[in-house]
């Protein structure tokens, strides 16, 4: 989370643009990740003094770190491909109104869309971040975490 968003006021990563129940239901996973409180394999480790591996269990190649389960993990390409395009293609062309003098880091732009645009400064793409990509973002993430409680279950 950002410091662009006054305290008292709700994080634009907390609302729904839709009265949708099931768009709602995607939010609390989506604000675990954006503050750190959901549980992977590294945070498990970190909290049991390394007495659990933190190596991802669904792939075993690396450990379980945010970064791994949202872009790297090859389990969960099957969740992650089908919706990252249209977030790469959406996020470029509303990233392209707003002046940046610094890279995008796309792992954070998948956590929080607003953290690259000001409403004070360009309301256009603040409300086609919240309308388009925010929803994109929020359905990846709720996607990722399906699919990865469906596949530990087999486990």
């Amino acid at each position: 989370m950002d410091h662009k968003y006054n305290i008292g006021s709700v994080h634009p990563l907390a609302i729904s643009v839709s009265a949708n129940l099931k768009d709602i239901r995607k939010i609390p996973v989506r604000l675990k990740i954006a503050t750190g409180n959901y549980i992977l394999q590294a945070h498990k480790a970190s909290f049991s003094k390394n007495h659990t591996s933190s190596t991802c269990k669904l792939c075993s190649k690396a450990d379980e770190t945010v970064e791994h389960f949202i872009l790297l993990c090859e389990k969960l390409d099957e969740a992650r491909i089908p919706i990252m395009s249209k977030i790469l293609n959406n996020g470029s062309l509303i990233l392209a109104k707003v002046t940046t003098s610094f890279p995008v880091d796309l792992l954070q732009l998948i956590i929080n869309p607003f953290c690259y645009i000001d409403i004070n400064v360009n309301r256009t793409a603040f409300e086609e971040t919240s309308n388009i990509l925010e929803p994109l973002c929020r359905q990846l993430l709720y996607n990722l975490h399906n699919k990865r409680y469906a596949l530990l279950a087999y486990i």
